[in-house]
């Protein structure tokens, strides 16, 4: 005999039961919508669970480990390096030019900021690509989703307690086995219908699903490749941007932020109203300050710098060149070769509406 498993605080007993309220799931998988605010919460509780959870699960060997913690545990070196490099750089660089501190802090700050800056480009670069396909297309490859999954009982029979789990995943992390369970059931049919218009397939067509799902494949493939080479060649550029010496107002600025110093006799209001008063005026002033000098760094980068001749005072504007026809050339590319398929398919080789016999 099968006994029942309790499922959070509903009871599922396996085997054959007419269903009742009591063996209904009250969590379900989920699209989200594609907004700022979702993506900012899926990053910070993936990798929020990349450092305190998922390692402590592996380390024990835990049966419900799976390659989706290991892969999300990789934003851990990365982050960690990160800050390695960024406190190894103004390390050094004290070190290897002692005559001079203030250029040697300069230098260590703008590697630093390079390390920042290739992240931060490296990111935000993607909607250059994925926008413009979801625009084209309307195929959205960073469509996120709440992904609750149960997993395995770790006690045997009644005293099994299953509690749901959720994972921060995309519609289209798989190519073939994309979630069209969840498009049909938070969107609808409507969804393809939308993309095979887009796509010259037409409207009202009987299995708009069947159609656009071997085109939908191939954007999928297409756009995350455009979006690899576009994402890294922004990264460069970042790291590009860093170098240029128009940045040295921006650390003057985080240098010379106000600072409070505390009265005899302040109360702990007057001390905290200061603060914060401070803190908002040095926001601004840094903030400000910041694109400024991320304005003239793209200046400085594609003029060149004056003492330098042939291809080093041109190189910044040659990568900045390449990077915008990269990131171009490739999103039109998945656009045009999703467009020619639709246009292929919607060809009238065959009377659908005649009888005919398949050889």
């Amino acid at each position: 005999m099968i006994k029942s498993v309790s499922l959070a605080d509903k009871n599922v007993t396996f085997g054959a039961q007419a269903e009742t309220e009591k063996n209904k799931v009250e969590m379900e998988s989920r699209i989200l919508p594609n907004t700022l605010k979702t993506r900012l919460q899926q990053k910070y509780q993936k990798t929020s669970n990349a450092f305190l959870q998922y390692p402590i699960k592996g380390l024990k060997g835990d049966v419900n480990s799976d390659f989706y913690e290991f892969l999300s545990m990789g934003i851990i070196p990365y982050l960690i390096g990160s800050g390695m490099f960024m406190g190894l750089f103004n390390l050094v660089n004290k070190h290897l030019m002692p005559k001079s501190h203030v250029c040697a802090g300069i230098n260590g700050k703008k590697m630093a900021l390079g390390v920042v800056l290739y992240g931060l480009l490296k990111t935000l670069s993607a909607d250059l690509v994925t926008r413009p396909v979801y625009w084209g297309t309307g195929v959205d490859i960073e469509l996120p989703i709440e992904h609750v999954y149960y997993p395995l009982p770790k006690e045997p029979g009644e005293s099994a307690r299953i509690i749901p789990q959720v994972q921060q995943r995309k519609v289209y992390d798989s190519r073939e086995f994309f979630r069209k369970d969840l498009i049909q059931k938070d969107i609808g049919v409507s969804y393809y219908d939308n993309v095979a218009k887009k796509l010259g397939l037409g409207e009202d067509l009987n299995d708009s699903v069947t159609e656009t799902t071997p085109i939908i494949q191939n954007i999928i493939s297409t756009t995350k490749t455009a979006k690899s080479l576009s994402t890294y060649a922004w990264a460069g550029l970042g790291v590009g941007l860093a170098t240029q010496d128009c940045w040295e107002d921006f650390f003057t600025s985080i240098s010379n932020r106000k600072r409070h110093i505390p009265k005899p006799g302040e109360g702990l209001g007057a001390k905290m109203a200061a603060r914060m008063k401070n803190f908002g005026t040095n926001t601004y002033e840094i903030s400000k300050t910041f694109l400024k000098s991320f304005g003239k760094s793209f200046k400085t980068l594609w003029t060149g710098n004056p003492g330098k001749t042939g291809f080093m005072k041109h190189a910044g504007k040659a990568w900045m060149i390449f990077t915008a026809a990269l990131t171009i050339g490739t999103t039109a590319n998945a656009i045009y070769k999703a467009k020619h398929m639709g246009k292929l398919a919607n060809k009238d080789i065959m009377d659908k509406s005649k009888e005919s016999t398949v050889i």
